[in-house]
């Protein structure tokens, strides 16, 4: 589920966009209902095990922006899918593109809440990423612009070798240039 990056599901959850007076607005209880909803009606069809969802607080989008409660509601809403038995919560945070930064204390709030797998990302290198795994701060590290560029990330953090820097102005756009043009490790 897609509960991040201005969104639906975000939409219901941030206080700026929500601006609803009936049971789906104003508290973070009911701000949080629809995430919870949709949540558990997806598990009820296809599996909890199945269904994990993505969260970015702090995120910026058009009328969503940090709010003074983010803290209380992501760990409100942890609770509610660690309830439901969600398998994972991805948390994506924004800093890395000039967003605040998802403060220790929201992420360890959604940590104390969720007992799932909690899978970071966010401009994370091979050292932070490991960092990271090894306090047990996260089960898993996602990476996604370090991919587009690096066809062959895994081998290149293996051999603590250079990263190509993606090209942003392909980004979003038609063709292969960009996607599929990136060179990948020679080693000798």
């Amino acid at each position: 589920m897609h509960g991040a990056n201005g969104y639906l599901i975000e939409q219901f959850i941030a206080p700026m966009s929500n601006q609803r007076t009936d049971e789906y607005g104003g508290s973070i209880e009911k701000r949080c209902r629809f995430a919870l909803e949709v949540a558990k009606a997806t598990s009820e069809a296809i599996g909890a095990e199945h269904v994990g969802i993505r969260f970015s607080p702090n995120g910026a989008f058009n009328d969503i922006l940090p709010y003074p409660e983010v803290e209380e509601t992501y760990a409100y809403l942890s609770k509610g899918m660690n309830e439901l038995g969600l398998v994972y919560i991805h948390l994506v945070d924004h800093s890395s593109m000039g967003t605040p930064a998802v403060g220790e204390e929201v992420v360890s709030a959604i940590r104390k809440a969720f007992t799932g797998t909690l899978i970071l990302s966010g401009g994370y290198d091979k050292v932070r990423a490991e960092s990271d795994l090894t306090s047990g701060k996260a089960q898993l590290i996602a990476f996604g612009r370090p991919f587009i560029s690096n066809p062959d990330l895994v081998e290149r953090m293996i051999a603590d070798a250079e990263l190509s820097a993606p090209d942003f102005s392909t980004f979003y756009t038609p063709g292969e240039k960009g996607y599929i043009d990136y060179p990948t490790l020679t080693l000798v």
